[in-house]
């Protein structure tokens, strides 16, 4: 299967590398917001304990098939590993956006373009602080799974 999708077993590896430390900081911040108090009902912290690990999964693959050289180099290791988390966080902030904007579109009434200006503001909003909120831990996190993930692959070839 990954010979027809174009994919090694070190782009794979790589991205359940990163998947695994995204799920383990969604769990993470899941569990801050419950015992804050600010997360209780609200399925968004739920979501991004199944939604996270996916897109890093899915991010770090394609990062790791078009920017990695072959050669193994943990230095390149964490700086696909920071990319895919940077990415993997915009894109997950985007898609709590684009839902939080779908979920409240048919109290506002038909879109105008006041309407649409005000999402898309909102969605800037959303994305701008949940980059603000979460990269300062994530991309360490993500830099320092990355390099690990290439000095490993690096030693087996040794």
């Amino acid at each position: 299967m990954f010979d027809s999708l174009g994919l090694s077993r070190r782009d794979v590896g790589a991205g359940l590398a990163i998947a695994g430390s995204a799920y383990v900081a969604a769990s993470l911040f899941a569990l801050f917001n419950l015992f804050s108090g600010s997360g209780r009902g609200n399925p968004g912290a739920t979501l991004g304990i199944i939604v996270t690990p996916v897109l890093a999964l899915t991010v770090a693959t394609v990062v790791w098939r078009v920017v990695m050289p072959e050669e193994p180099n943990p230095r390149y290791g964490a700086m696909a590993g920071a990319i895919s988390g940077a990415v993997a966080v915009f894109l997950f902030t985007a898609l709590v956006g684009i839902t939080a904007i779908v979920l409240e579109a048919p109290t506002i009434g038909p879109p105008t373009s006041g309407t649409v200006f005000e999402a898309i503001e909102f969605l800037a909003l959303i994305v701008g602080l949940g980059l603000l909120i979460t990269l300062p831990f994530i991309v360490p996190i993500a830099a320092t799974v990355g390099y690990g993930y290439e000095r490993y692959v690096a030693r087996g070839q040794a």
